[in-house]
Order: structure tokens, then sequence, then C-alpha cells
């Protein structure tokens, strides 16, 4: 073998070389873009998934506050009710001593 079909061998070589790296780049690169893609439709799905269970779990809530805010203005009622009863009873007690005081006050 001579010098000239070594050094065409070894540019032969060279090239494959080059195009092994160029091969070997172009599939990281491809690797690298498959991977950053499922990792967007991957945070997409999760967020879409926590999004839904954010949802579920409101509904609950506003069910349940919604539950205690009605038992809290029931009790609130029958207490007012309670309350206005008692008023009640105290006016016509105060009215009734009024016009004993009045009555009294007239035989005098």
């Amino acid at each position: 073998m001579n010098k000239e079909e070594t050094l065409q061998k070894i540019k032969a070589a060279e090239g494959q070389v080059r195009e092994a790296k160029a091969a070997a780049l172009e599939e990281k690169e491809r690797i690298l873009r498959d991977a950053r893609k499922e990792g967007f439709e991957l945070r997409e799905a999760l967020r879409g998934r926590a999004e839904k269970r954010q949802e579920e779990i409101l509904k609950v809530s506003e069910a349940s506050i919604a539950r205690e805010k009605e038992a809290l203005l029931a009790k609130g009622r029958r207490e007012a009710d309670a309350l206005r009863a008692e008023a009640h009873a105290n006016v016509e007690r105060a009215v009734d001593r009024l016009i004993e005081r009045f009555k009294g006050a007239l035989n005098a």
C-alpha cells in the first residue's frame, strides 16, 4: 500500500467518523426533543388531573360550607324566634304592669 492509498483510507475513515458524529448529534437532538415533548405532555396531563381534582375538592367543600351555613342560619333563626317570643312576653308583662300602675294611680 502506498502513501496515497493510506491517506485516502484515513480521509475516508475521518469522513465516516464525522458522519457518525453528525448522526449521533442528530440522534441526541431528536431524543432531547422527544423528551421535552413527553415532559410537556406529561406536565399538561398532570395539570389537567390536578385542576379536575381541585374542582372536585371545591365542590365538596362548597357543599359542606353550604350545609354548615344553613345549620348556623337555622340555629340563629331558632334563637331569634325564642328571643322574639321572650321579648313579646316581656312587653305583655310590662303593659300589664303599666296598666296596673295606671289603675292604682287613678284609684289613689
